[in-house]
């Protein structure tokens, strides 16, 4: 048996609402797995 993590296919907004976060990373070079979007992500869980 294996274990697996299946992971959810992307899926942008018909509205394309993402597309100012994905300039946003690219203009700041924050094209890594952490980055003030996340940190705003991780802080609005707490």
């Amino acid at each position: 048996m294996t274990n697996r993590i299946y992971h959810c296919l992307a899926h942008m907004s018909e509205a394309g609402l993402e597309q100012k976060y994905i300039k946003e990373t690219f203009d700041t070079n924050w094209v890594w797995p952490l980055g003030p979007n996340v940190n705003v992500f991780e802080t609005d869980l707490q």
